[in-house]
C-alpha cells in the first residue's frame, strides 16, 4: 500500500438530511478500501460516540468530527471529542470554541455557490482568515461544477492551507467518492498521527463528483424525515 486514503466528510442519520446508519458507514468504507472516516454530521458527534464503542478495529480511522453552522456559513471541525455551540452560531466564538478542544478547522464545499449555506470567506479578512482556518477541502464530491473546485485551488495557492478531500456523503454509496490522501503512510498509526500529517500539510484531495442526482434523493430524504412539513 502507497497511499492511505480517509474520506473526512461523511454524514449519517444524525444529519437531518442523510439515511446512512453509523455502522454502515464503516461497512462501506471498508467496502471502497477506505483506511479511514471522518464522520461530520451537522452539530452532533451522537453517531461517532456511538461507533467508538463498538470499532474494534486497529487498522481503521475513525475520526470524530462536526459541520457547524455559524452566521457565516458552515465549518468542519475534526479531532473534537465533545459538542462545539455558540451563542448565536457567531462564527468567531464557535472558532474558538472548537481551539479550545484542540480541533482543527476546515472551510467545506468552498465556492459552491449551490449552497446558500458556504463560508462566506468574503466577509472575514485576510489576518482572521489566516488564524481561524486550518484547512481547505478541495474536493467535496457533492459539488457539482467542477469549476468550484478549480476556484478553492486557485485561492489555496494563495492561502496555502492543508488540503482535504471528502465526499459529503448523504447516501451510502457516495461514501470514497472523495478522499484525502495521505503519503509516507508507514509512519501514520493514530489519529494523532494524521492530525500531524495534516498540519505538516502532507495531505493531498483526490476522488471524483459525485451524480447531482445525490441532491435530489437528499431532498427525498428530507421529506421522508418530514423536515420540509
Amino acid at each position: 500500500m502507497s497511499q492511505l486514503r480517509i474520506d473526512l466528510h461523511v454524514h449519517t442519520i444524525y444529519s437531518k438530511d442523510s439515511l446512512i446508519k453509523p455502522q454502515e458507514s464503516i461497512q462501506q468504507a471498508i467496502k471502497k478500501n477506505l483506511n479511514g472516516i471522518a464522520i461530520c454530521d451537522h452539530n452532533t458527534l451522537k453517531a461517532w460516540k456511538i461507533l467508538k464503542k463498538d470499532l474494534n478495529m486497529d487498522d481503521f480511522f475513525l475520526i470524530p468530527g462536526m459541520e457547524i453552522k455559524t452566521d457565516l456559513g458552515e465549518i468542519l471541525a475534526l479531532f473534537i471529542e465533545n459538542e462545539i455551540f455558540g451563542k448565536q452560531d457567531d462564527f468567531y466564538e464557535i472558532i474558538d470554541a472548537i481551539r479550545e478542544e484542540d480541533g482543527l478547522i476546515v472551510i467545506p464545499h468552498p465556492f459552491d455557490f449551490l449552497r446558500f449555506n458556504r463560508l462566506k470567506i468574503s466577509n472575514i479578512d485576510e489576518h482572521a482568515l489566516k488564524k481561524s482556518i486550518d484547512g481547505i477541502e478541495i474536493m467535496n464530491s457533492r459539488i457539482v461544477f467542477q469549476n468550484c473546485i478549480n476556484k478553492a485551488k486557485n485561492f489555496n495557492k494563495h492561502f496555502e492551507f492543508f488540503e482535504t478531500g471528502g465526499s459529503d456523503a448523504h447516501t451510502l454509496n457516495e461514501i470514497g467518492n472523495g478522499f484525502t490522501i495521505f503519503t509516507n503512510e508507514q509512519h501514520i498509526n493514530s489519529l494523532e498521527d494524521i492530525r500531524k500529517a495534516l498540519t505538516s500539510k502532507r495531505s493531498k484531495a483526490g476522488g471524483c463528483l459525485s451524480s447531482p442526482l445525490v441532491h435530489v434523493k437528499t431532498i427525498l430524504n428530507k421529506l421522508w424525515k418530514g423536515l420540509y412539513f
